[in-house]
């Protein structure tokens, strides 16, 4: 079985772009903690600086589920009530093929 790829996709309402970030920083360094984690990275938009997106790779379908449960992410999901323009893009990926 190979690791799971999850590419989450948040945009924030204008003037929020900075709140947006911090709080999704806040997050980074707890779920790299987590077991089964393998990385955890974020991006901005070259495109659309109101745009980040999360590059997660886990090593199995059950320890992102067990990701989602934990505090912090519950904290993240409250505060993105107030922070983004539109409800977030998650999608999941087996690897097909990888050097």
């Amino acid at each position: 079985m190979s690791d799971l790829i999850v590419i989450a996709s948040a945009k924030a309402k204008p003037g929020k772009e900075k709140e947006l970030e911090r709080a999704l920083r806040d997050v980074a360094k707890p779920t790299r903690a987590q077991p089964g984690s393998v990385g955890f990275s974020l991006y901005r938009s070259e495109a659309d600086s109101a745009v980040i997106i999360a590059f997660e790779r886990w090593a199995s379908k059950e320890d992102h589920d067990r990701h989602l449960k934990g505090a912090h992410v519950q904290k993240l999901m409250a505060a993105m009530a107030n922070l983004l323009a539109e409800p977030p893009q998650i999608a999941s990926y087996e690897i097909v093929d990888e050097k």
